[in-house]
């Protein structure tokens, strides 16, 4: 197939296959940081904001953070399996089958983001008080909930845009985008939270309702691009957007195991989360302030690791294995220095941080423990992260999907129960057992990315598939014209 149709998105690969790899990482790399830290930056806003109306009102996001999780983890699974067929059919030169994948994983998108939503307003109390929710928390919690489930139908199908303009090798326009987008939200903050500019005082459900906004503004942009062809001059059309039972089987083989893993991640921390509840709203608190903390260090080494499933990818649908290879050893040493860096730097500044964000006497200790615990086992959880990038990109997803189950029933629930009741240890055995788990999934993540079995394409050319999508002179043209 010829390069008519791709626009730039052909000198981006060509970059991806044959330019330096470590610049060619970081080139990618870098508006994806810019994105993440953008993304904790409106987050952080959030969290100063309603600081400043208590800790109930701080912890109320806190405790709704992993419900919404469980929502978009389930999403993100099939969505890195979107990264694995689009980038690799950019690897391939394969236009028409790259226009299918992407158009479809959209409307998956707005089918799942319209399910979730009805569901998910209707069972937001059930899910709180499952969690054991504190009374003086719950309320505020279930308002910001339920408004964060409406705005599904739009913020999901968004997901699936920077999926898709990511495994082309376009992380500029996704960057562009959130960073509108967040700024609109930073500034809405004040303005619905307090009541400024003669708006009502919302307090938490201004918060939610910012994000919403500002979310759903980004994913009408992206996919109104995706129509004209602003990303990198790729465009798909209507017909694109129909489900095809190839694309369904393709995804659910590689998705499915994915979804399983996060919505079991975020299942997982839900019920954290509600061991660590149990000791206390200073508790939640507290652990609200270090899970944002720990995000900022993930700025770098997210952006890294999306710039290297584009890398394995696309090198893996042009046959290049020994560069996909050579790209995630790259990639893994990257991520490991970088997290051993940041994580001493939070370390030695702890407990300044968590006075940052809640000046509480009550929070401060119990924030300095639980970074004196996470800090040293940040940089294997960088493996681990690696360890999803190249699942992500080749498309091999079972082991992922296992070591991550692992890692949170087995390591980090398990060992909380065993550690926090059983051996009296109370929060600190919660703490020591979330530092172990990324220990042990971290070296087991290294061990299978440096083994390799994940060196082969997941893709299939239309010679293979239903007549209804085998490539013809005339399905080129049309798309090519």
């Amino acid at each position: 197939m010829g390069v008519k149709g791709f626009g730039r998105i052909e000198e981006i690969r060509e970059r991806v296959l044959h330019g330096d790899l470590v610049r060619t990482i970081l080139w990618l790399a870098w508006p994806v940081m810019v994105v993440n830290l953008v993304n904790v930056s409106y987050n952080i806003v959030d969290a100063i904001w309603l600081g400043r109306l208590g800790r109930q009102a701080f912890s109320a996001p806190t405790v709704c953070m992993f419900p919404i999780m469980l929502i978009y983890s389930a999403v993100m699974g099939y969505a890195m399996a979107g990264i694995s067929l689009i980038s690799q059919y950019v690897g391939a030169k394969e236009l028409v089958m790259t226009r299918k994948a992407a158009g479809q994983l959209l409307t998956f998108g707005l089918i799942v983001g319209v399910s979730t939503s009805l569901v998910g307003y209707l069972v937001a109390p059930y899910i709180l008080s499952a969690m054991g929710v504190p009374p003086d928390v719950y309320p505020l919690a279930l308002s910001y909930l339920r408004v964060m489930f409406l705005g599904m139908p739009l913020i999901i199908p968004g997901f699936g845009y920077v999926v898709i303009a990511n495994a082309l090798g376009d992380t500029k326009t996704p960057m562009k985008l959130n960073v509108a987008t967040s700024l609109a939200n930073i500034a809405l903050d004040p303005i619905l939270i307090f009541g400024l500019l003669g708006m009502p005082r919302l307090g938490v459900v201004g918060a939610a309702i910012a994000t919403v906004a500002s979310r759903s503004a980004a994913t009408v942009a992206g996919i109104a691009l995706l129509f004209r062809g602003f990303s990198g001059g790729f465009r798909i059309g209507l017909k694109d957007l129909r489900l095809e039972g190839w694309w369904l089987r393709k995804v659910l083989k590689i998705g499915t195991p994915l979804a399983i893993q996060q919505s079991s991640n975020a299942l997982g921390f839900t019920i954290l989360m509600s061991i660590v509840s149990r000791f206390g709203s200073a508790y939640i608190a507290a652990f609200g302030v270090v899970s944002r903390i720990m995000s900022l260090i993930q700025v770098f080494t997210g952006g890294i690791n999306r710039a290297g499933s584009i890398v394995v990818g696309q090198s893996i649908g042009a046959e290049y294995y020994e560069r996909a290879k050579e790209a995630a050893m790259k990639v893994m040493l990257i991520t490991f220095t970088a997290l051993s860096v940041g994580a001493t730097v939070i370390y030695l500044s702890r407990s300044w941080l968590v006075q940052a964000f809640v000046n509480d006497p009550t929070v401060v200790p119990v924030g300095s423990e639980l970074i004196t615990y996470m800090a040293p086992a940040m940089p294997f959880f960088g493996l681990f992260a690696v360890c999803g990038s190249v699942a992500s990109g080749s498309g091999h997803t079972k082991f992922y999907a296992a070591i991550s189950v692992i890692r949170l029933w087995a390591l980090r629930i398990g060992i909380s129960v065993v550690l926090a009741y059983v051996a009296g240890w109370g929060a600190r055995g919660v703490w020591l057992a979330m530092a172990l788990s990324n220990l042990i999934a971290g070296v087991a993540s290294a061990a299978w990315v440096m083994r390799g079995t994940w060196l082969r394409k997941v893709i299939e050319t239309p010679k293979v598939l239903h007549k209804s999508v085998a490539k013809s002179e005339a399905t080129q043209k049309a798309y090519t014209n």
